[in-house]
């Protein structure tokens, strides 16, 4: 609590010290609190941190830095919330993660907002990306992702897996997912929105369980890509294309049409999509467990909030009282 009031006071001085909307990143290493300013403060704080310190970041518009430690870093927010007046935290410009020891440290990133590309690099372990959104997720040359885990995500352009990789989604919207390798790269797709729009044979040997998948079919490909390879598993799924269960053993999924799913998404993405299902879908098409499918059933239900505290409003007053006493009012808000 000490460590957290510290923290707190610290940004509260520097909020009121700088105009509102500034760039803010802080850096926790170890109980101590060091503070970065401007466009380049994701970068600056990266390059002061180790392995297990943790960057957070207000508000606004960060120059993209390559992520070379397992840190955590933390944003306001993927998207605008407009129940706090919150902005997100946006990461401009490509970047290559390339952790080569990350110890007994992970990296994880949460509550972040990136248009452009990122690419994996060496072999990435156990990283854990939470509540952010994402355009392409890349694999770069002899490079693979391993164990990585994207909860509550949005990713609108394309997520390669390389060989040797695995990537569990949960909850989360995922468009033109790619298993490189027949065998070895493997997505595991719980509760989520799935838009492939490149074929629907690329995800291979992956598992998809309780999805709404969406399948924008063109005329450039032939009628083998639109059908799910036989060594990936369907269960209590739904669609929009029929065609894509005629490799699937079992008898658990349907098909419908996008108005009978969505009540609002047909094609495309865009970032004020909620990607809700229609009244009569949340309870005809049933997940495993009984509940709606898509990224708002299961047990963990989307939320785009970040799990971390965020302060929402900080004002300090201009002066002291008579007494000594200088007013503060803090208000932090979090995912529930």
């Amino acid at each position: 609590m000490k460590k957290l009031f510290s923290l707190l006071s610290m940004l509260c001085m520097s909020m009121g010290m700088f105009a509102q909307g500034s760039l803010l990143a802080t850096l926790s290493h170890e109980g101590e609190i060091s503070t970065f300013y401007g466009a380049k403060a994701l970068q600056d704080a990266h390059n002061a941190a180790v392995n297990g310190d943790v960057i957070t970041l207000s508000s606004g518009t960060f120059n993209a830095v390559d992520i070379t430690k397992a840190v955590a870093i933390r944003g306001a927010g993927m998207d605008v919330d407009s129940s706090t007046g919150t902005l997100p935290t946006i990461i401009s410009g490509d970047f290559n993660i390339n952790i080569s020891d990350a110890g007994t440290n992970r990296l994880t990133m949460e509550g972040l907002h990136h248009k452009q590309r990122i690419t994996y690099k060496g072999t990435l372990t156990n990283a854990m990306f939470l509540k952010c959104r994402f355009s392409q997720i890349d694999e770069g040359t002899n490079s693979k992702m391993v164990n990585g885990s994207f909860i509550h995500c949005k990713i609108s352009g394309f997520f390669e897996l390389s060989a040797g990789s695995s990537a569990s989604c949960v909850n989360s919207f995922i468009a033109n997912p790619v298993s490189i390798n027949d065998i070895s790269s493997n997505f595991e797709m719980t509760n989520c929105v799935v838009r492939l729009e490149r074929g629907v044979n690329s995800v291979k040997s992956s598992t998809l369980i309780n999805c709404a998948i969406y399948v924008y079919v063109t005329g450039s490909y032939g009628d083998f890509y639109w059908e799910f390879p036989s060594t990936t598993s369907l269960f209590n799924n739904v669609s929009n294309l029929d065609r894509v269960w005629r490799n699937c053993p079992n008898r658990t999924n349907q098909t419908a049409g996008m108005d009978a799913i969505f009540k609002t998404y047909r094609e495309g993405y865009s970032d004020s999509e909620n990607l809700e299902l229609t009244d009569e879908a949340k309870t005809t098409y049933l997940g495993t467990d009984g509940k709606e499918i898509g990224i708002y059933g299961g047990s963990l239900p989307f939320s785009a909030t970040p799990t971390n505290p965020q302060i929402t409003k900080c004002e300090v007053a201009s002066k002291s009282t008579a007494d000594g006493k200088l007013s503060v009012d803090i208000v932090v808000n979090g995912a529930e």
